[in-house]
């Protein structure tokens, strides 16, 4: 007859087991597998693959980083060439402007002096000086005495002598004699106004005769405009090319 079995309590049952599972190792894999299940198993080798995928994903990660950083310095340069661009851009209209002005400067006299006559009411206009033509003796003379005497500053002969052109004529009306400055410039602007308003009052003082204010370009806007009508300066506009 068969002993009967004595029923452990289950905190013995336990240290019961654990106490032959440290005496036994190779029974720790079979006891794993009689109580869990495979999914729960294949765990660690899941947890690799995971661990696996975050190391390339940071591997990705960082690989992304160093593209959006070439990126970025690509950007950053081309940025800095566009500027550049756009500075050599504007220099070159500046260029340009100055060349057309230049250019306007050089054929003035060819035009000046028959628009001024006609637009003007002057008749035996003649030049005094331009741009290629030194002062005549009889514009040269009178500005240096005016200057030794104390009639115009030196501020008012360095004017004169950086006018564009000069020329004296005679009224059609009275035959009366005129003095003209004239100044040329590819946009017409308040510099060209203010200093031709000067070049003409110290022009004024020297002579103790009428002098007027005139201004040639290609171009003015309404506001250069304006303010030349108040300065008294007249306006001459030309065509492009002409």
């Amino acid at each position: 007859m068969a002993a009967p079995s004595v029923k452990l309590d289950p905190d013995s049952l336990v240290a019961r087991i654990i106490e032959e599972l440290r005496a036994n190792p190779d029974a720790q894999t079979l006891l794993l597998r009689a109580l869990l299940t495979d999914e729960f198993l294949g765990m660690p080798v899941r947890l690799e693959r995971v661990e696996a995928a975050v190391s390339d994903l940071r591997v990705d990660t960082i690989e992304l980083k160093s593209r959006v950083e070439e990126l970025n310095a690509t950007t950053a340069r081309l940025e800095s060439n566009v500027e550049e661009l756009n500075a050599t851009t504007t220099g070159l209209k500046s260029d340009v402007a100055s060349l057309k002005g230049l250019a306007l400067e050089v054929r003035m006299p060819k035009m000046v002096r028959s628009r001024l006559s006609q637009e003007l009411g002057l008749r035996h206009a003649r030049m005094m000086t331009t741009l290629l033509q030194e002062m005549a003796p009889e514009l040269a003379k009178p500005v240096e005495d005016a200057l030794d005497s104390g009639v115009i500053s030196d501020e008012q002969e360095v004017r004169i002598n950086a006018t564009d052109v000069i020329l004296r004529a005679q009224r059609k009306t009275d035959r009366s004699l005129v003095w003209v400055a004239v100044e040329a410039s590819n946009t017409i602007d308040r510099n060209d106004i203010e200093r031709v308003r000067q070049s003409a009052n110290a022009l004024g003082a020297v002579f103790q005769q009428d002098a007027l204010a005139a201004v040639i370009g290609y171009r003015i806007h309404t506001r250069d405009q304006e303010r030349a009508d108040r300065a008294g300066v007249h306006t001459i506009i030309v065509p492009e090319g002409s």
